[in-house]
């Protein structure tokens, strides 16, 4: 027997988990409770996708085997490469319950926790293992991943030099440095570590990816370009690589040429995840009959394509098809397993459309992660509008949350309206091919690629900081209450999500939306047209009509824009633009933010 596992040892290693499982399955067939046996076989079904199995094989093991340390160890992998990060890091913390000095299951514990939201836990777990290993390039990594993602670059800059200098070699954190330094607006520098990353390993597609995003936003937009169609050279499947290159061409003003790759690629393919972003793009691109073409493709080639099920189910929203998207919405929220809050999120509209207040309050149960929660709030509150709910007024305040605030004029200047006239120029450039994005709900106008706060010019720098600064007077200003969705993630700090610029000519405006990437969202006036001064709401920014297709709620509250304010509100809040006629152009540069 000892021959038997040695050679299912041997295959596991050789990535031949087939031929281990027969082998394995004769040994367990005979001795069911064989601890070396069920741990390989534990294993061999984690390689082959036999989900289920392996996770009853490892529990199986961890009762009898001499070694449960190493087998929970082992579980803890398994859950990890599955995307189950809290039962990854319950599994490695029994391992070291059971061996604490155990340090595979540490250092994989310290790994797993840094994917996650706990970054006080996270740091923890780096520095425990760096105590012992201060110059361990890999978690230096890990702990600059960190630190960028709680909000602290200065940190994380400190963690990714660490490890670049612990090993000149090592490319994964100078890729990291490299768009931290483009978030930080160091473009130069940015486009510096990853032009490195790129010599460095030339058949890595991320670090041409990376090194793309930082192109794009130095609006060098043929190299961006160039890098794009590198990364898509070495991962010709990738459904982000091809969106951000339709993205980049169309905001050039190549919207003709913008899905051919994508397309050409499918030709080859046919993978679904591609169609899926083919039907998004064209759904995005004004054009439902291709759109739902690509969705229906993608659909047949694989019946559980779930955002295929969700651009249908919002293909029949826009069409009238209500019930239609109804059973769309359904498909994807159980072709998913109800584990997706996209395709939850989806369910909600559908219900709501549908005027089922009740069924979209209980698919609405739960609490989201951060990445989806200001579109949960934003349909909560759609919900609790419609059945009187009582919470509606207290999650949508909008007398006390959206306010109209003034920046002070930066220094230089000796007014807001000579600053806002140098501003406009500036933003006047970056809007210079006059293409519209194809994800964004403006309509009539464009905008400005990239994250504007990140550009390097003296006069975005000094709005960036005017803003930072009106950002923290409207922090301080909130009132506290640590049961409230929106309050009680208010620290008094902020770092940017996401900032941009907007001009918009006569018949422009904005659909209404919410900001999901965001917490407290704002758009500061650059320019405003005087008929829009003079009117009565024509290119005002209207808050609190879901813009969902089908359902007309009236709008809560119009404000008013006037240059040298911003208008501030949480990201949950539905907002949009009232069109306007004017032979002056509406400039805007709005931003969202996170809490620290």
């Amino acid at each position: 027997m000892m021959e038997t596992l040695q050679r299912a040892a041997g295959l596991l290693q050789a990535g031949r988990f087939g031929e281990a499982l027969t082998l394995l399955d004769g040994v367990l067939n005979t001795q069911p409770d064989q601890p070396d046996a069920l741990m390989l076989r534990a294993m061999a079904r984690s390689r082959t996708g036999d989900d289920s199995g392996a996770v009853s094989d490892f529990l199986a093991a961890g009762l009898c085997h001499p070694q449960p340390h190493a087998v929970h160890n082992n579980l803890g992998n398994h859950h990890q490469r599955a995307g189950r990060l809290d039962a990854a890091v319950a599994a490695y913390r029994e391992a070291l319950r059971l061996a604490p000095g155990f340090a595979d299951a540490r250092m994989n514990l310290a790994i797993t926790l840094s994917q996650g939201e706990d970054f006080e836990a996270a740091r923890t777990a780096i520095n425990a293992v760096l105590d012992q290993a201060p110059n361990h390039a890999l978690l230096l990594n890990a702990l600059g991943n960190v630190e960028r993602r709680a909000g602290n670059p200065d940190a994380a800059r400190r963690a990714y030099d660490g490890a670049i200098a612990a090993d000149p070699q090592a490319v994964q954190p100078r890729i990291n440095r490299g768009a931290l330094r483009r978030e930080t607006g160091e473009i130069e520098a940015s486009c510096a570590d990853l032009r490195d990353a790129c010599g460095m390993a030339p058949g890595l597609a991320e670090a041409h990816a990376q090194l793309a995003h930082s192109l794009r936003t130095s609006l060098d937009i043929t190299g961006a370009e160039q890098a794009y169609r590198q990364a898509l050279a070495l991962a010709p499947d990738d459904p982000g690589y091809h969106a951000d290159l339709a993205g980049l061409l169309a905001e050039a003003g190549q919207g003709d040429k913008a899905l051919t790759t994508l397309q050409g690629r499918i030709a080859v393919s046919g993978d679904p995840r591609l169609y899926e972003v083919l039907a998004r793009l064209q759904m995005r691109s004004g054009r439902p009959e291709a759109a739902r073409a690509a969705a229906d493709a993608a659909l047949a080639r694989d019946a559980s394509a779930v955002k295929a099920a969700m651009v249908r189910s919002e293909l029949g929203l826009r069409c009238g098809d209500l019930r239609g998207a109804l059973e769309d919405a359904r498909l994807a929220f159980d072709a998913s397993g109800g584990e997706d809050w996209g395709a939850r999120h989806v369910l909600a509209e559908a219900l709501l459309v549908n005027a089922d207040w009740e069924g979209a309050t209980d698919v609405l149960v739960g609490d989201p992660p951060a990445a989806h929660l200001q579109k949960h709030l934003a349909l909560q509150s759609v919900a609790w509008r419609q059945t009187g709910n009582p919470r509606y007024a207290a999650l949508c305040d909008y007398d006390r949350f959206a306010r109209k605030m003034w920046i002070e004029t930066p220094p230089g200047y000796e007014s807001l309206a000579a600053f806002n006239a140098a501003l406009s120029d500036r933003i006047e450039r970056l809007h210079a091919d006059g293409a519209a994005p194809l994800e964004q709900t403006l309509f009539g106008g464009t905008q400005s690629a990239g994250r504007l706060w990140n550009n390097d010019d003296p006069v975005i720098r000094a709005l960036a900081t005017a803003l930072e600064g009106l950002a923290a007077r409207y922090l301080a200003e909130l009132p506290v209450d640590p049961s409230h969705p929106f309050l009680a993630r208010n620290t008094g700090r902020s770092r940017l999500a996401g900032a941009w610029s907007v001009r918009l000519r006569s018949g422009g405006g904005h659909v209404d939306h919410v900001h999901p990437a965001g917490w407290v969202s704002a758009s500061y006036y650059v320019s405003v047209p005087a008929s829009v001064m003079a009117g009565e709401r024509a290119g005002w920014l209207r808050i609190g009509a879901p813009g969902l297709p089908g359902l007309d709620l009236p709008v809560e509250r119009y404000i008013q824009p006037e240059p040298g304010c911003a208008i501030v509100f949480p990201s949950y809040f539905w907002h949009g633009v009232e069109p306007f006629e004017s032979d002056e152009v509406r400039v805007t540069a709005p931003f969202d933010l996170l809490p620290v």
